[in-house]
């Protein structure tokens, strides 16, 4: 008796809130109030009163259906004066005008529908001919359902219901009650996932609306969180994310799916899947599919697929490359020490094939990024980091020498010549291809003087067993015409050395380098090179003694031949 009043004021409130009446009848007090649908209602949506007489009364009834609770089979009884307009004959404002009475019966009736859900769930889902009033059908599904989240009475039907939509109409709309549908009740959908997944995969592969793109991933994304998606559809599945991480604004959504499946217990098998992709050549045409699969693998474990990678680039071509490259590149940033030789091995035969391809695919973007992985590798060569075959990198630096910058190349140089010494076979002819390569054949002045700096090392720790081989097979053939250099440094670099080595030489060689020097003074006392380059007028003599150059090596011991005259004096 004490609680009466007290909810009777609380009553009082609420109507005062929303202005209604504070002295409510008895028989609002024991029932809501609803609203009846009246005989008069009933006839005017008899197909006796028109068309358009019809259509007007049915926009009427959703107009209090939306705001009033009906009595009790009002709404089976509206149903029943208006399901004729639902035929295939009837125009379409017709269908239009039933399907919207029906969306707003659901969704002003509420819970008072009971089964009658299921009713109309089967009056969309049985709607002839299927293909029409999409968008109005969907309006009443997504009603029926809460956009997808509610499916009660639904549950036996729902999943064939899915498929049938997604053939009729799949939109970005339906993919977005698709995404409830998979939250919210997956264990209904179970059995038909695998086919769900590969339609949308279809869609994400066939169109170019970013909108339906973006929702189908949604999809896929649900479908792995709610770990519903079935191994038989992993490659499919796989296939699109690396067609469709190809589309930047889609590429970190992707990513982000991707390593969410490599986190469930399908990561190995999508894994696999993907360096199958690289290795099959049936895919080998598809540049973008081999790019998606070089980035993900790349992203997560690329030591583990190296030779996916290398197989993957059978057919050149410039997007996977550059894939590949990025992945190698960041892999040796990260891990470069920690590399072992047979990963090497396979990081050097992929670098091989880049070089190879650059000079097919002329890229220069690709080039580019191909040198700095080079440059990379130099860099980890030079802080003892590479454990790999320092014989075999360096031979692919020598096959691109005359692009690499001076620095790479004076680092092959210096590799080069810790196998010129007697110890090594055929070091003598390594001597002369270091020269006839880096001296005879290149323009770079600072690459030939450090190579005259090698010979002159060489000549002098070698020159008591080795002098005339060495001046015979080496010096004379490369050096003979010096005289006829345009490099100022390089050449008073070269006769410097002549001139070092004449004042020890003991052999009938002496003639040979006497030669050489003096067609240097002849040359360049009569008149200068080509281009007025050179204004120098003194003799070799002159040239060693002077204060621009000192000599390049000292002889074994540290000191030099002490000769009293000169080799202008000789003359």
């Amino acid at each position: 008796m004490n609680k009466q009043p007290s909810k009777e004021s609380l009553k009082d409130k609420v109507h005062i809130w929303f202005g209604i009446s504070s002295t409510p009848s008895k028989q609002t007090e024991s029932k809501p109030s609803e609203f009846i649908i009246t005989l008069d209602i009933l006839k005017e949506l008899h197909p006796d009163c028109g068309l358009s007489n019809r259509i007007r009364v049915a926009n009427h009834v959703s107009d209090l259906a939306k705001a009033k609770k009906f009595e009790e089979h009002a709404v089976e009884a509206v149903w029943k004066a208006v399901e004729d307009m639902l035929t295939p004959e009837q125009p379409p404002e017709a269908r239009h005008a039933v399907l919207l009475l029906l969306r707003a019966v659901i969704q002003g009736q509420g819970e008072r529908l009971g089964p009658l859900r299921a009713f109309f769930f089967k009056v969309i889902r049985d709607y002839q001919p299927s293909n029409e009033d999409l968008s109005d059908r969907l309006e009443v599904f997504k009603a029926l359902t809460e956009n997808g989240k509610d499916i009660t009475y639904l549950e036996e039907d729902i999943a064939g219901f899915v498929l049938l939509w997604m053939d009729i109409g799949l939109t970005a709309d339906f993919l977005h009650v698709l995404v409830n549908l998979v939250k919210f009740n997956s264990c209904y959908l179970d059995q038909n996932v695998s086919v769900m997944v590969q339609k949308i995969c279809l869609l994400c592969n066939r169109t170019t609306a970013s909108t339906d793109i973006e929702m189908a991933l949604q999809v896929l994304d649900a479908v792995v969180c709610y770990n519903c998606l079935p191994s038989d559809s992993l490659t499919v599945f796989i296939i699109t994310l690396c067609r469709t991480v190809n589309v930047k604004e889609f590429c970190e959504s992707c990513w982000k799916l991707m390593r969410k499946v490599l986190g469930t217990h399908l990561g190995h098998s999508a894994i696999y899947t993907m360096c199958r992709i690289m290795e099959e050549r049936a895919y080998m045409e598809d540049s973008p599919l081999l790019r998606g699969a070089v980035f993900f693998v790349g992203m997560n474990t690329p030591t583990l697929v190296l030779p996916s990678f290398y197989k993957a680039m059978w057919c050149a071509n410039e997007m996977v490359s550059y894939e590949i490259v990025l992945s190698i590149t960041r892999l040796i940033k990260k891990y470069g020490k920690e590399l072992q030789v047979v990963t090497w091995d396979i990081l050097l035969g992929i670098i091989e094939r880049l070089l190879q391809q650059i000079q097919s695919i002329g890229s220069a973007e690709l080039k580019s990024i191909v040198f700095e992985l080079l440059t990379t590798v130099e860099e980890l060569y030079e802080q003892n980091g590479f454990h790999g075959s320092s014989d075999k990198f360096f031979s692919l630096v020598e096959k691109c020498a005359d692009k690499r910058p001076d620095a790479s190349v004076l680092t092959l140089i210096s590799y080069r010549a810790q196998s010129i010494q007697p110890a090594k076979d055929g070091w003598i002819q390594n001597l002369h291809r270091l020269m006839e390569k880096f001296f005879r054949n290149e323009s770079r002045g600072v690459i030939r003087i450090k190579v005259l700096h090698i010979l002159s090392f060489v000549l002098s720790t070698n020159r008591q067993l080795y002098e005339e081989e060495l001046i015979e097979v080496v010096v004379v053939p490369q050096l003979s015409g010096i005289a006829e250099d345009r490099d100022l440094a390089v050449r008073r670099q070269a006769t410097q050395l002549l001139v070092d080595l004449a004042e020890s030489c003991s052999t009938h060689h002496f003639t040979s380098l006497l030669d050489i020097i003096q067609r240097v003074r002849d040359t360049h006392t009569t008149s200068s090179p080509p281009g007025g380059r050179d204004t120098h007028t003194t003799s070799p003599a002159s040239w060693r003694v002077g204060e621009t150059h000192t000599p390049l090596h000292q002889p074994p011991g540290g000191r030099r031949d002490t000769h009293t005259t000169s080799p202008a004096s000789w003359r």
